[in-house]
């Protein structure tokens, strides 16, 4: 498996996506491992990524630059907000009931800060991930489920606390390996765990420990066997976990709504949002948590593993929908 990522890694680059794996047999009968790999592309492919070559655009003085914002957009809150993508509902809400606030001396940061907090379920990060107890992250594939569990287990360490790190992840390629890295910076073991037996070794090696963190593959919201196979796993294990929802705050709205719908089996305690660096628009992540219910207070803003996880407060997300979503190009470098 290691020599099969480093070819893929050689010939298709760091961004290549594993698509399956299957166990099968060559010619001679012998075993053999097929691996279905590809790069992401925007224009449909015309050959087999086998035989994809790739090509750097020229420099051209007259290449064609990404449309300008229109001057004259609005800046009234309730457009904002549509432009953010937050539900008509949300905004018919806050729209009745900012006049009333400002007659009461709030302005409308202050009154949009207030409805936030009404709206949504606020939790300190403390609260959501409890000391002593097992978390089990779940969620699509690339929310960044992995990367938030070694977050967690070096914002703990850092602060003199010894976190055990699991994975039910067997299914992704080196999906185990960043885990088992951190680990063993940190001075400690990672745990797959692919049976029973390997959850009894990994609590005979741990000892006590501030909390649990338990990886898992990412869930198809559109492939319900996958959810079922997990919570079979689970079942199987005997974990009592506490279950979150992480979310990638870039993903698409409506599939993002259809997440605490599809994950209803694990009952997650809370909804985690990642990648809040990879959008500016924030109406998909506050429809979700309005419409599900879920308390939402641990988030993640970078992709590096030393950046402590974020505490996600009505404040921070009412001052990232009064302003207008920004696009790649209106940032300076």
């Amino acid at each position: 498996m290691a020599d099969a990522l480093r070819v893929i890694r050689e010939q298709l680059g760091p961004e290549a996506l594993i698509l399956g794996t299957r166990k099968t047999k060559n010619a001679k009968g012998e075993p053999t491992l097929e691996i279905t790999a590809a790069v992401k592309d925007d224009e449909p492919a015309t050959r087999p990524v086998a035989e994809a070559s790739i090509a750097l655009p020229q420099p051209s003085k007259t290449r064609a630059q990404p449309a300008a914002q229109p001057a004259t957009q609005s800046t009234a809150l309730p457009d904002i907000l549509a432009q953010h993508g937050l539900a008509d509902d949300l905004i018919a809400k806050i729209a009745a009931a900012l006049p009333g606030l400002a007659s009461a001396g709030f302005n409308e940061a202050e009154g949009l800060e207030m409805l936030l907090a009404k709206m949504l379920a606020f939790k300190p990060v403390e609260d959501i991930l409890k000391p002593a107890h097992a978390h089990l992250f779940i969620g699509p594939p690339g929310a960044g489920k992995t990367t938030l569990v070694a977050k967690i287990a070096v914002h703990n360490h850092r602060n003199g606390r010894k976190t055990g790190i699991l994975s039910l992840d067997d299914q992704k390629i080196a999906g185990f390996e960043p885990l088992a890295i951190t680990a063993e910076t940190l001075g400690d073991t990672a745990h797959l765990l692919a049976s029973v037996n390997d959850l009894k070794a990994a609590a005979r090696s741990m000892g006590p420990r501030h909390m649990l963190l338990v990886d898992t593959p990412g869930l198809n919201p559109y492939q319900p066997q996958a959810f079922t196979m997990l919570k079979q796993r689970l079942d199987s294990l005997g974990i009592p976990a506490t279950g979150h929802l992480v979310v990638p705050a870039d993903m698409n709205a409506a599939d993002m709504a259809a997440l605490p719908v599809a994950c209803h089996r694990f009952n997650p305690a809370s909804l985690i949002v990642t990648r809040l660096d990879c959008t500016t628009r924030y109406g998909a992540l506050v429809n979700t948590a309005a419409h599900s219910g879920l308390p939402l207070g641990v988030a993640s803003h970078s992709g590096n593993f030393s950046a402590a996880p974020l505490a996600l407060t009505a404040a921070w997300l009412a001052q990232g929908l009064a302003a207008l979503p920004k696009q790649p190009w209106e940032f300076t470098s």
